[in-house]
Protein backbone atom coordinates (compact mmCIF):
# COMPACT_ATOMS: atom_id res chain seq x y z
CA UNK A 1 0.00 0.00 0.00
CA UNK A 2 1.42 3.35 -1.08
CA UNK A 3 2.56 5.08 2.30
CA UNK A 4 0.57 8.61 2.46
CA UNK A 5 2.04 11.79 4.60
CA UNK A 6 -0.14 14.36 5.19
CA UNK A 7 0.45 17.40 6.66
CA UNK A 8 -1.83 20.39 8.32
CA UNK A 9 -0.45 23.49 10.22
CA UNK A 10 -2.60 23.30 12.88
CA UNK A 11 -3.69 22.75 16.61
CA UNK A 12 -7.05 23.14 16.33
CA UNK A 13 -9.63 20.60 15.47
CA UNK A 14 -11.98 22.68 12.62
CA UNK A 15 -13.56 21.61 9.77
CA UNK A 16 -10.19 20.72 7.80
CA UNK A 17 -8.61 18.79 10.66
CA UNK A 18 -11.94 16.97 11.06
CA UNK A 19 -11.67 15.83 7.49
CA UNK A 20 -8.53 14.85 7.52
CA UNK A 21 -8.77 12.84 10.51
CA UNK A 22 -11.54 11.32 8.82
CA UNK A 23 -9.85 10.30 5.62
CA UNK A 24 -6.47 8.85 7.85
CA UNK A 25 -9.06 7.41 10.26
CA UNK A 26 -11.00 5.21 7.23
CA UNK A 27 -7.83 4.52 5.01
CA UNK A 28 -7.77 1.49 3.16
CA UNK A 29 -5.73 1.82 0.08
CA UNK A 30 -3.21 3.56 1.74
CA UNK A 31 -1.24 4.04 4.51
CA UNK A 32 -1.27 7.56 5.46
CA UNK A 33 0.99 9.20 8.87
CA UNK A 34 -0.16 12.85 9.97
CA UNK A 35 1.91 15.00 10.61
CA UNK A 36 0.99 18.37 12.08
CA UNK A 37 4.03 21.45 14.12
CA UNK A 38 4.09 22.75 17.45
CA UNK A 39 5.72 24.59 19.87
CA UNK A 40 7.25 21.87 22.42
CA UNK A 41 4.81 21.02 24.85
CA UNK A 42 1.81 23.08 24.04
CA UNK A 43 -1.63 21.97 23.64
CA UNK A 44 -3.32 20.36 20.42
CA UNK A 45 -6.70 19.63 19.81
CA UNK A 46 -5.73 17.97 16.17
CA UNK A 47 -3.27 15.95 17.49
CA UNK A 48 -5.75 14.85 20.25
CA UNK A 49 -8.30 14.02 17.67
CA UNK A 50 -5.87 11.81 15.86
CA UNK A 51 -4.65 10.17 18.76
CA UNK A 52 -8.14 9.28 19.58
CA UNK A 53 -9.07 7.71 15.98
CA UNK A 54 -6.16 5.31 16.50
CA UNK A 55 -4.91 7.58 13.26
CA UNK A 56 -0.56 7.31 12.98
CA UNK A 57 0.60 11.07 13.50
CA UNK A 58 3.63 13.09 14.15
CA UNK A 59 3.90 16.28 15.88
CA UNK A 60 6.83 18.22 14.16
CA UNK A 61 8.55 20.77 17.13
CA UNK A 62 8.87 24.22 15.95
CA UNK A 63 9.92 27.25 17.83
CA UNK A 64 7.71 29.65 16.28
CA UNK A 65 5.56 30.16 13.15
CA UNK A 66 8.88 30.94 11.10
CA UNK A 67 11.05 28.21 12.13
CA UNK A 68 13.36 27.77 9.69
CA UNK A 69 14.16 24.46 10.96
CA UNK A 70 11.25 22.76 10.27
CA UNK A 71 11.77 22.27 6.61
CA UNK A 72 14.86 19.75 7.97
CA UNK A 73 12.69 17.99 10.34
CA UNK A 74 9.77 17.27 7.57
CA UNK A 75 12.89 16.12 5.42
CA UNK A 76 13.87 13.54 7.44
CA UNK A 77 10.21 12.57 8.37
CA UNK A 78 9.93 12.00 4.93
CA UNK A 79 12.79 9.34 4.88
CA UNK A 80 11.76 8.67 8.58
CA UNK A 81 7.93 6.73 7.20
CA UNK A 82 9.07 6.07 3.94
CA UNK A 83 6.69 8.39 3.00
CA UNK A 84 5.86 8.19 -1.46
CA UNK A 85 3.28 10.53 -1.91
CA UNK A 86 3.09 13.86 0.15
CA UNK A 87 0.03 15.37 0.80
CA UNK A 88 -0.17 19.52 2.10
CA UNK A 89 -3.62 21.12 3.75
CA UNK A 90 -2.55 24.16 3.56
CA UNK A 91 -0.32 26.98 2.61
CA UNK A 92 2.44 26.96 4.67
CA UNK A 93 2.69 22.45 4.66
CA UNK A 94 2.63 22.81 0.84
CA UNK A 95 5.60 25.62 1.40
CA UNK A 96 7.35 22.92 3.87
CA UNK A 97 6.74 20.32 1.25
CA UNK A 98 8.26 22.06 -1.22
CA UNK A 99 11.32 22.89 -0.21
CA UNK A 100 11.66 19.76 2.18
CA UNK A 101 11.00 17.43 -0.83
CA UNK A 102 13.06 19.52 -3.13
CA UNK A 103 15.83 16.71 -3.86
CA UNK A 104 13.64 14.22 -4.58
CA UNK A 105 10.95 12.53 -7.08
CA UNK A 106 8.33 12.13 -4.66
CA UNK A 107 5.00 13.39 -5.80
CA UNK A 108 3.32 16.14 -3.98
CA UNK A 109 -0.69 16.86 -3.99
CA UNK A 110 -2.72 19.49 -2.01
CA UNK A 111 -5.65 19.54 -0.76
CA UNK A 112 -7.11 22.85 -1.35
CA UNK A 113 -9.99 23.68 1.58
CA UNK A 114 -10.43 27.02 0.63
CA UNK A 115 -8.75 30.37 0.76
CA UNK A 116 -9.75 33.18 3.61
CA UNK A 117 -7.29 36.11 2.82
CA UNK A 118 -8.26 37.26 6.63
CA UNK A 119 -5.36 39.57 6.91
CA UNK A 120 -2.81 40.80 4.58
CA UNK A 121 -0.23 38.38 5.83
CA UNK A 122 -2.12 35.49 4.80
CA UNK A 123 -3.55 37.45 1.55
CA UNK A 124 0.24 37.30 0.55
CA UNK A 125 1.26 33.74 1.46
CA UNK A 126 -2.40 32.20 -0.26
CA UNK A 127 -0.84 33.43 -3.41
CA UNK A 128 2.12 32.31 -3.62
CA UNK A 129 0.77 29.06 -2.71
CA UNK A 130 -1.25 29.30 -5.67
CA UNK A 131 1.63 29.80 -7.41
CA UNK A 132 3.42 26.74 -5.77
CA UNK A 133 0.29 24.20 -6.75
CA UNK A 134 1.29 24.87 -10.40
CA UNK A 135 3.77 22.47 -10.05
CA UNK A 136 1.67 19.41 -7.78
CA UNK A 137 1.22 16.63 -9.01
CA UNK A 138 -2.46 16.74 -7.86
CA UNK A 139 -4.72 19.43 -6.53
CA UNK A 140 -7.59 18.70 -5.21
CA UNK A 141 -10.85 21.36 -4.94
CA UNK A 142 -13.03 20.44 -2.05
CA UNK A 143 -15.91 22.14 -4.18
CA UNK A 144 -16.89 23.71 -7.86
CA UNK A 145 -16.13 26.81 -7.08
CA UNK A 146 -13.18 26.18 -5.78
CA UNK A 147 -11.92 24.26 -8.62
CA UNK A 148 -12.25 26.99 -11.32
CA UNK A 149 -10.95 29.46 -8.86
CA UNK A 150 -7.80 27.17 -9.31
CA UNK A 151 -7.53 27.00 -12.76
CA UNK A 152 -7.87 30.28 -13.44
CA UNK A 153 -4.98 31.25 -11.01
CA UNK A 154 -3.12 29.14 -13.43
CA UNK A 155 -3.11 25.94 -12.22
CA UNK A 156 -3.02 23.24 -14.89
CA UNK A 157 -6.79 21.87 -15.34
CA UNK A 158 -5.96 18.80 -15.80
CA UNK A 159 -4.49 18.22 -12.41
CA UNK A 160 -6.92 19.70 -10.78
CA UNK A 161 -9.25 17.06 -9.42
CA UNK A 162 -12.89 17.74 -7.86
CA UNK A 163 -13.61 15.83 -4.86
CA UNK A 164 -16.47 17.05 -2.62
CA UNK A 165 -16.17 17.64 1.54
CA UNK A 166 -18.27 14.69 3.24
CA UNK A 167 -19.56 13.77 6.91
CA UNK A 168 -19.97 10.78 8.31
CA UNK A 169 -24.09 11.19 7.88
CA UNK A 170 -25.07 8.59 10.84
CA UNK A 171 -22.81 9.82 13.29
CA UNK A 172 -23.34 13.20 12.44
CA UNK A 173 -27.18 12.19 12.79
CA UNK A 174 -26.76 10.56 16.16
CA UNK A 175 -24.67 13.21 17.95
CA UNK A 176 -26.93 16.03 17.17
CA UNK A 177 -29.82 14.19 18.28
CA UNK A 178 -27.89 13.13 21.99
CA UNK A 179 -26.68 17.05 22.58
CA UNK A 180 -29.80 18.93 22.34
CA UNK A 181 -31.15 18.57 25.81
CA UNK A 182 -27.46 19.12 27.60
CA UNK A 183 -26.69 21.58 25.51
CA UNK A 184 -29.82 23.67 25.62
CA UNK A 185 -29.66 23.31 29.02
CA UNK A 186 -25.73 24.22 29.15
CA UNK A 187 -26.52 27.70 27.06
CA UNK A 188 -29.68 28.16 29.36
CA UNK A 189 -31.89 28.12 26.28
CA UNK A 190 -35.94 27.33 27.32
CA UNK A 191 -38.07 24.84 25.76
CA UNK A 192 -39.86 27.62 23.81
CA UNK A 193 -36.66 29.33 22.67
CA UNK A 194 -35.87 29.28 19.01
CA UNK A 195 -31.36 29.03 18.43
CA UNK A 196 -29.81 30.18 15.61
CA UNK A 197 -26.54 28.51 15.74
CA UNK A 198 -23.32 29.50 14.10
CA UNK A 199 -19.95 27.68 14.09
CA UNK A 200 -16.52 28.97 13.22
CA UNK A 201 -14.24 31.27 13.81
CA UNK A 202 -14.73 34.97 14.73
CA UNK A 203 -12.11 35.96 12.01
CA UNK A 204 -13.07 38.53 9.01
CA UNK A 205 -13.82 36.16 6.54
CA UNK A 206 -16.89 34.52 8.37
CA UNK A 207 -19.36 37.70 8.51
CA UNK A 208 -19.97 37.34 12.01
CA UNK A 209 -20.49 41.41 12.08
CA UNK A 210 -22.77 40.97 9.62
CA UNK A 211 -24.79 38.46 11.50
CA UNK A 212 -24.81 40.46 14.38
CA UNK A 213 -26.26 43.50 12.83
CA UNK A 214 -28.73 40.78 11.43
CA UNK A 215 -30.19 39.60 14.16
CA UNK A 216 -30.81 43.14 15.27
CA UNK A 217 -33.93 42.47 13.24
CA UNK A 218 -34.21 39.07 13.97
CA UNK A 219 -34.10 39.58 18.08
CA UNK A 220 -37.39 42.16 17.27
CA UNK A 221 -39.34 39.96 15.06
CA UNK A 222 -38.90 36.85 16.86
CA UNK A 223 -38.78 37.49 20.57
CA UNK A 224 -38.30 34.10 21.42
CA UNK A 225 -34.65 33.77 19.20
CA UNK A 226 -31.68 33.39 20.74
CA UNK A 227 -28.23 33.34 18.87
CA UNK A 228 -25.77 30.87 19.93
CA UNK A 229 -21.85 32.13 18.39
CA UNK A 230 -20.00 28.79 18.64
CA UNK A 231 -16.29 29.76 18.23
CA UNK A 232 -13.49 32.37 19.10
CA UNK A 233 -10.73 34.11 17.46
CA UNK A 234 -9.63 37.92 16.82
CA UNK A 235 -13.05 39.34 16.39
CA UNK A 236 -14.51 38.06 19.59
CA UNK A 237 -14.04 41.48 21.81
CA UNK A 238 -15.93 43.76 18.67
CA UNK A 239 -18.30 40.67 18.88
CA UNK A 240 -19.22 40.84 22.07
CA UNK A 241 -19.60 44.83 22.35
CA UNK A 242 -22.30 44.23 19.24
CA UNK A 243 -23.49 42.00 21.14
CA UNK A 244 -24.12 43.95 24.23
CA UNK A 245 -26.44 46.44 22.61
CA UNK A 246 -28.81 43.90 22.19
CA UNK A 247 -31.26 42.63 25.39
CA UNK A 248 -29.63 40.63 28.04
CA UNK A 249 -29.62 36.96 27.05
CA UNK A 250 -30.19 36.97 23.50
CA UNK A 251 -26.46 36.20 22.28
CA UNK A 252 -24.95 33.25 23.91
CA UNK A 253 -21.00 32.92 23.45
CA UNK A 254 -20.81 29.57 23.57
CA UNK A 255 -16.56 29.37 23.33
CA UNK A 256 -14.87 27.05 20.89
CA UNK A 257 -15.81 23.08 21.27
CA UNK A 258 -14.52 20.15 19.51
CA UNK A 259 -18.22 18.56 19.10
CA UNK A 260 -19.88 20.45 16.38
CA UNK A 261 -22.37 17.82 15.93
CA UNK A 262 -24.03 18.20 19.51
CA UNK A 263 -23.79 21.78 19.01
CA UNK A 264 -25.80 21.66 15.91
CA UNK A 265 -28.53 19.08 17.95
CA UNK A 266 -29.46 21.50 20.39
CA UNK A 267 -30.02 24.48 17.23
CA UNK A 268 -33.08 24.90 15.07
CA UNK A 269 -31.66 26.87 12.38
CA UNK A 270 -28.39 26.88 11.82
CA UNK A 271 -26.56 30.18 10.06
CA UNK A 272 -23.43 30.17 7.89
CA UNK A 273 -22.55 34.23 7.45
CA UNK A 274 -19.33 33.68 5.27
CA UNK A 275 -17.54 36.10 2.66
CA UNK A 276 -15.33 33.48 1.45
CA UNK A 277 -15.55 29.75 2.13
CA UNK A 278 -14.29 26.51 -0.32
CA UNK A 279 -17.15 23.73 1.00
CA UNK A 280 -17.74 24.33 4.64
CA UNK A 281 -18.17 20.94 7.12
CA UNK A 282 -20.52 22.40 9.53
CA UNK A 283 -23.04 23.02 6.43
CA UNK A 284 -22.62 19.76 5.55
CA UNK A 285 -22.93 18.24 9.11
CA UNK A 286 -26.14 20.91 9.65
CA UNK A 287 -27.91 18.89 6.86
CA UNK A 288 -27.25 15.63 8.62
CA UNK A 289 -28.03 16.67 11.78
CA UNK A 290 -31.50 17.62 10.40
CA UNK A 291 -30.74 21.26 11.14
CA UNK A 292 -32.43 23.69 8.58
CA UNK A 293 -29.70 26.15 7.08
CA UNK A 294 -29.62 29.71 6.07
CA UNK A 295 -26.07 30.78 4.27
CA UNK A 296 -24.76 33.18 2.40
CA UNK A 297 -23.92 32.09 -1.81
CA UNK A 298 -20.40 31.55 -1.59
CA UNK A 299 -18.12 28.61 -2.53
CA UNK A 300 -19.59 25.10 -2.81
CA UNK A 301 -22.42 26.45 -0.82
CA UNK A 302 -25.14 26.67 -3.25
CA UNK A 303 -24.41 23.27 -4.70
CA UNK A 304 -24.64 21.77 -1.72
CA UNK A 305 -28.12 23.12 -0.94
CA UNK A 306 -29.00 22.42 -4.20
CA UNK A 307 -29.52 26.30 -5.35
CA UNK A 308 -32.12 26.77 -2.55
CA UNK A 309 -33.83 23.81 -2.62
CA UNK A 310 -32.05 22.32 0.81
CA UNK A 311 -31.61 25.50 2.49
CA UNK A 312 -32.02 29.64 2.25
CA UNK A 313 -29.24 31.49 0.25
CA UNK A 314 -28.32 34.78 0.81
CA UNK A 315 -25.84 37.72 -0.59
CA UNK A 316 -22.53 37.59 1.07
CA UNK A 317 -22.52 41.05 3.39
CA UNK A 318 -26.50 41.53 3.08
CA UNK A 319 -27.41 41.79 6.85
CA UNK A 320 -31.44 42.38 5.54
CA UNK A 321 -31.74 39.60 3.24
CA UNK A 322 -29.67 37.42 6.06
CA UNK A 323 -32.48 39.21 8.46
CA UNK A 324 -35.67 38.58 6.38
CA UNK A 325 -34.24 34.63 5.54
CA UNK A 326 -33.85 34.25 9.10
CA UNK A 327 -37.12 35.93 10.35
CA UNK A 328 -38.97 33.77 7.54
CA UNK A 329 -37.60 30.10 8.59
CA UNK A 330 -38.16 30.97 12.68
CA UNK A 331 -42.07 31.90 11.84
CA UNK A 332 -42.50 28.73 9.59
CA UNK A 333 -42.03 25.39 11.81
CA UNK A 334 -43.41 23.36 8.44
CA UNK A 335 -40.50 25.12 5.90
CA UNK A 336 -37.69 24.67 8.64
CA UNK A 337 -39.42 20.56 8.40
CA UNK A 338 -39.15 20.59 4.79
CA UNK A 339 -35.78 21.87 4.38
CA UNK A 340 -34.27 20.20 7.43
CA UNK A 341 -35.80 16.20 5.18
CA UNK A 342 -34.58 17.49 1.53
CA UNK A 343 -31.19 18.62 3.39
CA UNK A 344 -30.67 15.12 4.92
CA UNK A 345 -31.61 13.16 1.94
CA UNK A 346 -29.11 15.67 -0.41
CA UNK A 347 -25.98 14.99 2.12
CA UNK A 348 -27.00 11.23 2.29
CA UNK A 349 -26.90 10.84 -1.58
CA UNK A 350 -24.16 13.52 -2.48
CA UNK A 351 -21.72 13.85 0.61
CA UNK A 352 -21.32 10.64 2.67
CA UNK A 353 -17.71 10.05 3.94
CA UNK A 354 -16.83 6.62 2.19
CA UNK A 355 -17.32 7.69 -0.91
CA UNK A 356 -14.96 10.83 -0.66
CA UNK A 357 -12.46 8.72 1.42
CA UNK A 358 -12.46 6.26 -1.39
CA UNK A 359 -11.91 8.98 -4.04
CA UNK A 360 -9.01 10.22 -2.22
CA UNK A 361 -7.67 7.26 -1.66
CA UNK A 362 -7.59 6.25 -5.17
CA UNK A 363 -6.27 9.68 -6.30
CA UNK A 364 -3.53 9.45 -4.09
CA UNK A 365 -2.03 5.82 -4.84
CA UNK A 366 -2.43 6.60 -8.78
CA UNK A 367 0.36 9.33 -8.10
CA UNK A 368 2.74 6.43 -7.24
CA UNK A 369 3.70 4.01 -9.44
CA UNK A 370 3.38 1.04 -7.24
CA UNK A 371 0.24 2.55 -5.42
CA UNK A 372 -2.44 0.78 -7.11
CA UNK A 373 -3.64 -3.10 -7.13
CA UNK A 374 -2.33 -4.57 -9.55
CA UNK A 375 0.76 -2.76 -10.39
Amino acid sequence: MTRVLHLRNSDRFGGPERLVVEQAARARLTRPVVATFARPGAASAFADALAARGVEHVVVPQAGSYDPRVVGRVRELIARTGAEVLVGHDYKANLILAAAARRTRLPRAAVVHGYTAEDRKVAFFEAVDRRLLRRAAAVVAVSAATRDALVGAGVPADRVHLIENAVDVAAVAADAAAGRADLRAAWSLAPSDLAVVALGRFSPEKGHPVLLEAFRTVADAVPTARLVLVGDGVLEADLRRAAAALPAGRVVFAGWRTDPARCLGAADVFVLPSHREGLPLAVLEAMAAGVPVVATRVGGVPDALEDGACGRLVPPGDAPALAAALVGLLHDPAARRGLAVSAAARVRARHDAPGQVAALEALFASLHPTGLPGR
